[in-house]
Order: C-alpha cells, then sequence, then structure tokens
C-alpha cells in the first residue's frame, strides 16, 4: 500500500513538473512570435 502512494506521489510530482515546463515553452514561444513580428516590421 505504502508504494502505490509513493507512485501515486511520485506521479504527481512529475504530472506537476510537465505542465511548468509546458506552460514554460508556451511562453517563450508567445515571445519569439511577439519578437519575430516586431522585427518583421523593421524590415
Amino acid at each position: 500500500m505504502l508504494k502505490n502512494l509513493l507512485a501515486t506521489v511520485g506521479l504527481v510530482v512529475i504530472a506537476k513538473k510537465g505542465f511548468e515546463l509546458y506552460q514554460h515553452y508556451k511562453e517563450m514561444e508567445r515571445e519569439y512570435e511577439a519578437w519575430r513580428k516586431a522585427n518583421a516590421d523593421e524590415r
């Protein structure tokens, strides 16, 4: 039973970290698109 509890806690921690990394990636993607549009206007 303790193994199942620890496995569940580990899964939650990994899922949370994965979601944080996904949010960071999407934020970087938005910043890149904004930068690209701003630089496209200068050309």
